[in-house]
């Protein structure tokens, strides 16, 4: 009987304090940073999984980077994404939100350093009571992050070592002077048409952004048109340089987060090449009835990028769909490979480079060819 009471006692003792444990409804995941390691003046970027009952109220304008005082490290950016609700059978509704916090290094020492730990600021609501009511009489109460290492180093770069090997060549060849002849009409030749090509796009180009400011002032009779037409400042060359390097940036911890990602980036290049067509303002429905509305004239003025415009278009409404529904079913890979095609299609000046590089490749081979036989027969 002595045993049973001490093995009462020891039971009792042990789950006393588990019990005891109080459940927490907010729960916050410290993500790893991204890159984990940074250069001077680099910035870098960490996300915050926020999961909560239905009960709780964050504090978001606490979150915000200018109320976030963290010693050694600047918070530049912070965007939130909340994805839609999760319903627990045990727990209940469940919401997720990340906090995708951009910091930067201000210290010139370098090393590993760490982000040091912040109090999300929240509250619990009672049943009946309203967000007003629950934060004027209820206590804000705190919830801490974890501590993230980031490996901070210097941007100087070591230069390579040198090689230096004397490299002997004994053979001398010499061409006649009728290769060298050749050569110079050649080099002449190509450059006439080079300079040809570039005149004449520059004249179309030209011609195309006339038309482009007229409509565009036709577009802003109106003082409502005026105050909605928030155009980007970018060009469509700088625009479609920036969507292929962003293409290639792309990533999501999900479908949603990578869908909005893409739509965001092919948002602004439609923005930057169909400006004066298209408002700022405008919602994605609303781009493709413009687009799709335009008559001879005004395909016309947009050029022979339409066609691949529409397309670009058409996606970005299935995208916005996709994010309104909360169901997506691209295939990210696929997407992503056709996107960058239809971009890479649209550089007139790309396309031309590469054109008049190989023909220029191909010619030089020639009359290479043709001066060693020549060559081999003088002699």
């Amino acid at each position: 009987m002595r045993y049973k009471l001490l093995v009462c006692v020891f039971i009792l003792l042990i789950a006393t304090p588990v019990l005891a444990q109080e459940f927490s409804p907010i729960v916050i995941k410290t993500g790893k940073p991204i890159p984990s390691v940074v250069k001077s003046g680099e910035p870098f970027k960490i996300t915050y999984r926020v999961n909560f009952l239905n009960t709780v109220i964050v504090y978001e304008e606490q979150m915000k980077p200018g109320n976030l005082a963290l010693e050694k490290v600047e918070v530049i950016d912070l965007e939130v994404v909340k994805y839609p609700p999760e319903d627990n059978d045990t727990l209940g509704i469940v919401n997720v939100w990340d906090f995708i916090y951009t910091f930067r290094i201000i210290q010139p020492q370098k090393g590993v350093y760490k982000i040091p730990s912040f109090n999300f600021i929240w509250v619990e609501k009672k049943a009946g009571a309203t967000v007003e009511e629950t934060k004027d009489k209820e206590k804000p109460r705190e919830m801490p992050t974890e501590e993230v290492g980031v490996g901070y180093v210097s941007s100087v770069v070591k230069p390579p070592p040198l090689d230096i090997r004397d490299e002997i060549s004994f053979v001398s060849h010499v061409f006649s002077p009728f290769a060298f002849r050749l050569a110079a009409q050649v080099v002449i030749g190509i450059s006439s048409l080079l300079v040809m090509v570039i005149v004449f796009r520059f004249a179309r180009f030209s011609k195309n952004r006339r038309s482009q400011e007229v409509d565009r002032e036709s577009n802003t009779e109106t003082a409502e048109d005026v105050v909605d037409n928030m155009e980007p400042i970018l060009s469509p060359k700088q625009a479609r340089k920036k969507f292929l390097k962003e293409l290639k940036k792309l990533q999501g911890e999900n479908m949603l987060d990578l869908t909005k990602k893409i739509r965001f980036i092919v948002r602004l290049l439609l923005l930057a090449e169909l400006r004066g067509t298209i408002r700022d303002s405008m919602s994605e429905n609303e781009i493709y009835t413009k687009l799709s509305g335009l008559d001879d004239k005004q395909k016309k003025q947009v050029g022979s990028k339409y066609s691949v415009m529409l397309d670009l278009v058409r996606r970005l409404k299935g995208y916005q769909e996709d994010i309104d529904s909360g169901r997506c079913s691209l295939n990210p890979v696929k997407e992503i490979a056709e996107l960058r095609t239809a971009v890479s299609d649209l550089n007139l000046y790309l396309k031309l480079y590469r054109r008049v590089s190989a023909f220029v490749k191909r010619l030089v081979r020639r009359v290479l060819s043709f001066v060693k036989r020549l060559a081999g027969v003088r002699r």
